[in-house]
């Protein structure tokens, strides 16, 4: 059973999914799929989760679900328009990607909040 500090859950359609976790594995990290049906019972497998990466708008039911996680939430989208900004404000830790993702930047990105590297001073979101 993977703990907190190594748990990443990635909310995505099944083929990113997988290409997600290939990378995240390549990377020493362990990762957790949700998609269709596991939605439902998401909210449990995110509150032990150490990072959420989250995709818009395949994700957008699962939304609501992450407000009062304290774990940082990455939000991976095709634009950034007022849906995503007032999504990301009712997080306490956010981060958005716009795609196609830079693998590169997105690895740094999760490799620095695994290792508890939060790189607000307050909480909020930012757009990476």
């Amino acid at each position: 059973m993977l703990t907190r500090e190594d748990k990443i859950v990635i909310i995505d359609e099944a083929g990113f999914s997988q290409v997600c976790s290939s990378i995240l594995e390549m990377e020493g990290f362990r990762a957790v799929t949700l998609e269709g049906d596991d939605q439902a019972v998401s909210t449990e497998r995110m509150h032990d989760a150490a990072l959420v990466i989250a995709s818009y708008p395949y994700g957008k039911s699962m939304m609501d679900r992450l407000k009062g996680l304290t774990m940082p939430v990455i939000i991976l989208c095709d634009h950034v328009g007022r849906d995503i900004i007032d999504i990301l404000e009712g997080l306490s830790h956010s981060y958005c990607m716009v795609k196609p993702i830079d693998y590169s930047r997105f690895t740094s990105l999760v490799k620095l909040l695994m290792n508890e590297e939060d790189i607000y001073c307050n909480g909020g979101y930012r757009l990476v």
